[in-house]
């Protein structure tokens, strides 16, 4: 997993704000600990953020932005501590924290990327985080796109070999070969779901690792996903 942390002021329906660190190295090495797995982390930058659950679903801000990942930075400081992963999950908070180049990079180095594609759909700025279309050529060598039910409305028709749509309590919908897979979930909602979405592209990676298929690896690690979160 590689991405940037966070320090994350998170309030929980009406109860007072926590502040605490965050990020998808964080969550996702959490997920595949918990599935039993040695989880590689690097951490390639820090940014603050609100972030609100609710009812109404989930709000952040983003306070900072984070370093972007350079393809020099990349081949210095992250490319030796991957040695070994067939799978890369890149956990970007903003459009940009991944250039082109530095995908094109990792790639070459011979991992197969599954991008979370947050940071695509929210841009590159500060403030209250806004939706919007993600630019096919962002997606260049990318094997897995991840995306949640706002951010793939937002993202705009997107093609990638494995397209995974998280759907929280309902499950998660997988594009893959020209086919559309569902996920059920149990329809229990999370009452902290911050990193759900880092947890579950972690365990899929970890379960295509496994050469199981895009179906198979996705309920595999929804389950897992609804394990943990009702720990």
């Amino acid at each position: 997993m590689i991405g940037p942390a966070t320090v994350d002021t998170i309030e929980l329906d009406a109860g007072p704000p926590l502040e605490r660190p965050g990020g998808a190295p964080l969550y996702a090495a959490r997920a595949l600990v918990f599935a039993g797995a040695e989880p590689c982390a690097v951490e390639t930058g820090s940014l603050r953020s609100l972030i609100a659950h609710g009812s109404h679903g989930t709000r952040q801000q983003l306070l900072s932005l984070p370093q972007p990942l350079t393809p020099e930075r990349a081949e210095r400081e992250v490319l030796p501590a991957l040695e070994g992963c067939a799978w890369v999950l890149l956990g970007g908070q903003t459009a940009g924290d991944f250039p082109a180049d530095t995908i094109d990079a990792l790639v070459a180095a011979g991992h197969r990327i599954c991008l979370d594609g947050q940071g695509l759909a929210r841009g590159r700025r500060v403030g209250p985080v806004r939706l919007g279309p993600i630019d096919q050529r962002q997606l260049a060598g990318v094997t897995a796109l991840k995306l949640n039910e706002s951010e793939a409305e937002a993202a705009g028709r997107l093609e990638v070999p494995e397209l995974l749509v998280t759907r929280a309590e309902r499950g998660v919908t997988i594009a893959w070969r020209g086919a559309r897979h569902h996920v059920p979930g149990d329809g229990r909602r999370f009452g902290d779901p911050t990193g759900a979405g880092d947890s579950f592209a972690a365990l899929y990676c970890l379960e295509r690792s496994r050469d199981r298929p895009p179906p198979e690896a996705a309920r595999i690690a929804h389950e897992t996903v609804q394990r943990l979160y009702a720990a």
